[in-house]
Formats: C-alpha cells, structure tokens, sequence
C-alpha cells in the first residue's frame, strides 16, 4: 500500500497553445479550457495523454460526474464524484457503499475492486459534511483521491468534464450493508422477490476472497 500512495496522481495540465486559441482571463471564465491528463489515475476512461474540455460549474454536481479540482498541487488532479454532501461513504470487500447501500458503476471496467490504500483506513466510515464530496479515480489501484486526502471541499472543485454520449452514471443495488462482524449483503427487496440465484435466506454469498460479486 505504500508503494501505491507513493505513485504520482492523475495530474492536468492546461494546453497553453489551444488556450491562447480559446482566449483568456474573462473569455475562459464564460467557455472553460482545454486540458492534457498526465498519470493514469482515471485510466481507461480519460487515459495518459488524453485532452479533454473543462466547462464551468453552473449546475449542482451529480454523482458521477468527473471534476478537475485544486488538491493544493501544480496544476489540476481529474476525478470522479462518488459521495454527495450529506452523505456516508464506507469501502467494504472492494465495493463502495453510500449510506449503507451497494453502489453499482457501470463506466469502470470489470473486476474493479475499490479498497483502502492504507491499513488504518479499513472498514473506515467517510461522513460528508455540508459542501463536501467523496471523489475517486476510475483507476482505483493507481489514484490518491479521497481515500487518501478525504472529502473535498466545494470550493476546490473547478471545472467539470462534460460526460461522453450515452454516459450511464452510478445506481444503487438492492443490497446494503451486512451486520457487524458478518460477511454476507443483504438484500432490500422482499423474501418471494428475491432471484433463484440467490439462498433461501435471501442474500448473498461473496466470494472467498472477499470481492464484490459483478455481472
């Protein structure tokens, strides 16, 4: 794990000769500005090398969307917003769960696990204060996000990425939680509703090695 804090974050770095071309000063302000991602912390989405538009922030952010924002470094770190302000995170078994409920994301690859990046933080409880986000990389095994630096404040969010055609954000599954000191999720839904698939007790079993299961 400490390998992993180590690695460099996905890191931006404003196009200065595409920026002439947009303008700057108050133009940027009203059409936002164009980036080049260094790292791979949000790979493979918005891999190494990749541009990418930044437009200014004039509607509330949504879980899902991905932000360029001020983590006190040169230049920007690109991000993914997972937690809203009010909200609970908590990481358990490689999944990520927001007031007690399963999140699924459907833009990260399969076999995506999101786990600590340090010990001390296992089984750890991220409560977000008012104006606060939870934010991550798509590359969990590569990005020094909120799990390292926790939430971050609004006011240091600054732009955001307009999402691709036909994005299909994060939702929640039908599972929360287990009980302390248990290593089975259990479902919302009704007993008589719940899939063949699943045990007669109506939840189900993970993995041995204690992944989340994903289609």
């Amino acid at each position: 794990m400490r390998s992993l804090m180590r690695r460099q974050p996905c890191r931006l770095l404003a196009a200065s000769a595409l920026a002439v071309l947009l303008g700057t000063g108050a133009g940027r302000l009203l059409i936002g500005s164009i980036y080049v991602v260094e790292g791979a912390s949000m790979a493979p989405a918005y891999p190494s090398g990749a541009h990418l538009y930044g437009a200014p922030i004039t509607t509330p952010l949504e879980r899902g969307d991905v932000v360029l924002l001020d983590d006190g470094r040169a230049g920007c770190a690109i991000k993914r917003v997972i937690g809203l302000p009010g909200e609970t995170v908590q990481l358990w078994r490689g999944c990520v769960f927001i007031n007690q409920q399963l999140l699924v994301e459907p833009y990260l690859p399969k076999h995506t696990y999101t786990c600590p990046v340090t010990q001390a933080r296992r089984g750890a409880a991220f409560a977000l204060g008012d104006k606060e986000y939870f934010l991550l990389g798509d590359n969990r095994l590569q990005s020094e996000d909120s799990r390292v630096y926790g939430p971050v404040r609004r006011c240091q969010i600054k732009r955001r990425v307009p999402p691709p055609e036909g994005f299909v954000g994060g939702y929640f599954a039908s599972y929360t939680l287990p009980a302390y000191g248990t290593t089975l999720i259990r479902p919302l839904t009704p007993a008589h509703e719940v899939s063949a698939s699943r045990n007669e007790a109506g939840i189900v079993q993970l993995a041995a090695r204690g992944e989340c299961q994903r289609d």
